[in-house]
């Protein structure tokens, strides 16, 4: 696994006369004194205040260390890195002559702005690996902020580390392997990669507890939900027309909403703010599904040009699934991400066949090396693809079998367990975080429970063909329109 890691800003000591638990800075904003760097030959720099760090072709990873060593503290550090580096913020880390040559080991918080979203997850750099990656937390994948500064809080109490991005709690890792060191930003080895790649760090502070494990901080409750789904009198509303066929709505990292209208090959923004909805893309190749990974790149199901794209956040498109075995995709419908860096595909047959090149209708997994798999093959017509809020479970729609089916995933790219979830197809899916699932069907939508128990039955004023809930509203893409409603659950981000 490649790591771009940045080495950790060494903080000045606390004297005999401060406090524990006071907020003290780490870093004085004018150079690097009290710090140390250990491993690689990356080069840390003070500019204007903040802390960068550069990388260096062929020189191993590289660790800006504390000269003190921490047990059970609270540290803060804003950060930014480039969209290609991956960094962390290693704590409670040691450098021992007899353990590998004095390399750097312990926790690392990771940094990682790529499409799975691990920011925030637990990494033992040097030793065992991940220990806790979240990629069963969705709110917390989407909470980092690409090309942009990010917070992080780590609270090391115990044998107890909790992390946080801007605000959202992360990693939850109960392990006391090594319950004391330093704190180190990492930058990490590019191997031969002439680029300078740079991540930032400023306004760095710590509360140190010492060897107190008495210090506690709220836990974050489980999200529950009573009584009615829907708002009491809510109803459909109308937020844009004009559309020949609206699919496909995805939620983007600024709230925005986009969608495709397949006939037109176009692909709009609907922002809630304005209530104004603007073309974002024109030949779309009559995209269908699209969905936003973390690192806030879009994936779109370009169904006319039977490929899937991504488009990153500068705007660039690149192919990243067009052919199985050679073969030419059929009509690439639906996409979701898996929490891992891959993706689940529906690839159904739409339109004429004469050119057709793969006999059978499936779903398969496009892992984050780009080797794609057929997973699902024995489907009538595969369509709306989604995954419960743990990343868990696989829901695929198959409306040529009129039924929901669901597959248990516990390992990436491989569901097993099928099994039938509701006896209804659908072309698009949506779920809560209860864990309900939300499907379209002839002129409504259907949400059903994980157990497959009916919870939820709207009828929408044109057919919708694919929904999505934001916060706690359910937007729907119907035929020429595109409309939403108020409900009393939230979306899963």
């Amino acid at each position: 696994m490649k790591k771009l890691l940045l080495t950790l800003l060494s903080l000045p000591l606390l004297t005999c006369a401060e406090e524990p638990g006071k907020w003290v800075d780490l870093f004085n904003g004018k150079n690097l004194d009290g710090w140390i760097q250990r491993g690689g030959e990356a080069k840390y720099t003070v500019e204007d205040g903040v802390i960068v760090g550069t990388t260096v072709p062929k020189t191993p990873n590289s660790f800006l260390c504390t000269e003190k060593n921490y047990s059970n503290f609270i540290l803060e550090v804003e950060f930014k890195v480039d969209p290609t580096l991956n960094c962390g913020v290693q704590i409670r880390s040691n450098s021992l002559p007899d353990y590998k040559n004095g390399q750097v080991h312990g926790y690392q918080v990771e940094i990682d702005p790529a499409d799975r979203g691990w920011s925030g997850g637990i990494y033992d750099e040097g030793r065992r690996g991940w220990l806790d990656d979240h990629s069963d937390n969705p709110a917390a994948r989407y909470a980092f902020r690409q090309n942009d500064w990010n917070k992080y809080r780590i609270e090391a109490i115990g044998g107890r580390i909790r992390t946080f991005i801007n605000g959202v709690p992360a990693a939850d890792l109960s392990d006391d392997m090594t319950p004391s060191g330093f704190i180190a930003l990492q930058v990490h080895g590019i191997g031969n990669r002439d680029e300078a790649l740079e991540v930032l760090y400023r306004h760095v502070r710590i509360q140190d507890f010492g060897e107190k494990t008495d210090y506690r901080t709220p836990d974050t409750k489980a999200y529950t939900h009573e009584g009615p789904l829907v708002k009491e009198g809510a109803e459909f509303r109308k937020l844009a027309e004009g559309f020949k066929f609206t699919e496909g709505p995805a939620l983007s990292p600024d709230g925005k909403i986009y969608f495709s209208d397949i006939p037109n090959e176009r692909i709009h923004i609907y922002d809630p703010a304005t209530k104004e909805t603007t073309v974002f893309r024109e030949q779309s190749g009559k995209s269908n599904g699209l969905f936003f990974t973390p690192a806030g790149a879009l994936i779109a199901c370009e169904g006319g040009n039977r490929r899937v794209t991504r488009t990153d956040f500068a705007g660039k498109i690149t192919v990243i699934a067009e052919k199985f075995e050679g073969k030419k995709l059929n009509s690439p419908n639906d996409v979701v991400p898996d929490g891992t860096g891959g993706f689940y595909i529906s690839d159904p047959r739409y339109g004429k066949g004469d050119d057709r090149e793969i006999d059978v209708e499936a779903v398969y997994y496009l892992d984050k090396g780009g080797k794609l798999t057929q997973v699902a093959a024995d489907l009538v017509k595969p369509n709306g693809v989604i995954m419960s809020p743990d990343s868990r479970i696989l829901y695929i729609a198959d409306p040529g079998a009129e039924k929901i089916f669901a597959y248990d995933v516990e390992t990436p790219g491989k569901p097993t367990n099928k099994r039938e979830l509701a006896p209804v197809g659908s072309d698009g899916m949506t779920v809560d975080k209860l864990g309900n699932v939300y499907v379209t069907w002839k002129e409504q939508i259907i949400a059903f429970s994980p157990e497959g128990k009916e919870v939820l039955r709207l009828t929408v004023p044109e057919g919708p063909a694919n929904c999505l809930l934001v916060g706690k509203t359910l937007y729907a893409t119907a035929k020429t329109g595109f409309y939403a409603i108020d409900l009393e659950v939230e979306g899963v981000r």
